[in-house]
């Protein structure tokens, strides 16, 4: 009766494609563990997530990077690395009437950049390359029942790839499940 309920169980989580046991995830990188093999950018940051709630863009900003200034031109942050050699910024837009594949090419394809990754699907487009000896990469996805872009850009030199690869993916997935501001986007769209 036992092995029957274990497998029944263990069926069940497979079929949720769930591992049985399944923990939820905590990445915590204090800053302490630099000294074990943690690299620069990365050394602070610190991303907790509760059991259903995936970590926020916001969430994974180094400590130690620091706000840019803002501009007035667009709806976002930009953060700069402590030596200034990289950024990160995080900004939104309204989606407005261009079609959704014009918008994406305009973000794919840029002057003096050479493309090495380019992929997307009908809401959501991510790039990343070389301009001249840095790396680029930019996202934008769809959000808000079409009314809202988000965006996600990183540029750093091409020597900080290895430190800078687990903040580019981690916030591409924050930004892959970002709803906040949601609310205000579409009661706008709806006036």
């Amino acid at each position: 009766m036992l092995i029957l309920l274990f497998a029944v169980d263990a069926a069940d989580a497979r079929r949720k494609r769930h591992r049985y046991g399944h923990r939820p995830f905590v990445f915590v990188v204090p800053a302490g563990l630099m000294a074990h093999g943690m690299h620069e950018p990365l050394a602070g940051m610190r991303v907790r997530r509760a059991r259903h709630s995936p970590a926020t863009v916001g969430e994974l900003i180094p400590h130690d990077w620091q706000l840019a200034p803002p501009d007035p031109n667009w709806n976002g942050k930009r953060f700069v690395s402590p030596d200034g050699d990289a950024w990160f910024a995080a900004y939104a837009a309204p989606a407005g009437e261009a079609s959704a594949s014009a918008h994406m090419k305009a973000i794919a394809f840029i002057d003096d950049e050479t493309i090495t990754y380019l992929r997307g699907e009908r809401t959501w487009i991510a790039v990343s390359g070389f301009k001249q000896n840095r790396i680029f990469y930019r996202k934008a996805v769809l959000a808000c029942a079409g009314a809202t872009w988000k965006y996600i850009a990183f540029e750093y030199p091409t020597e900080l790839k290895r430190d800078m690869d687990r903040f580019v993916i981690l916030a591409s997935q924050a930004l892959d499940n970002d709803q906040t501001g949601c609310d205000n986007a579409l009661s706008s769209k709806q006036q």
